[in-house]
């Protein structure tokens, strides 16, 4: 009980300071909303479980430190049917099983790294996901939702390749 309280305290915490990093351009919209963003690149679905969905890259921000970065991101239905995107987990840390989006990463050419999502003291990465509040893993036909996700990528990087599992990369994503 104690520790669910204690976490609960950090989550309202984060929570509380978002607004404030939000206004000093520091994190991303922590409800994105895709009507209002716009493109940095498209990506294809290449596998049979995002068939009829293509992703999007849409807000780079680096903090004022220089070495966090918030990539806003979107993934649309094109189909008929009903999706649930909840698969892209990461495998390569050992994330939480309810950090859904934990598989998406940056990569940069310029220093030949991969970047996954920062993980936080639970486990949790900080991304979308069901910690989140704007965690929606049903896309309706003709929906697009907006998902984010945080990575520590050094200062001196100017360009990123976002990579969702089961799409194509989107590549040379500018860093503002």
């Amino acid at each position: 009980m104690m520790n669910i309280t204690l976490r609960s305290l950090g989550v309202a915490a984060l929570v509380a300071s978002l607004p404030l990093a939000t206004a000093s351009g520091v994190l991303a919209n922590p409800v994105p909303t895709t009507d209002e963003l716009g493109s940095l690149g498209t990506a294809a679905s290449n596998d049979e479980v995002s068939e009829g969905l293509t992703a999007e890259a849409h807000q780079t921000e680096r903090s004022e430190s220089g070495s966090l970065v918030s990539v806003t991101w979107s993934v649309e239905n094109n189909g008929a049917e009903k999706v649930f995107f909840n698969w892209p987990a990461g495998t390569s840390y050992m994330y939480s099983l309810t950090t859904y989006y934990s598989g998406v990463t940056a990569t940069s050419t310029e220093k030949d790294m991969r970047y996954h999502p920062i993980m936080d003291g639970e486990s949790d990465c900080l991304c979308s996901g069901k910690l989140s509040n704007d965690f929606k893993e049903i896309i309706n036909p003709g929906e697009k939702v907006a998902y984010w996700s945080m990575f520590s990528v050094p200062s001196d990087v100017d360009t990123i390749t976002l990579e969702i599992p089961g799409f194509d990369p989107i590549e040379d994503i500018p860093i503002s």
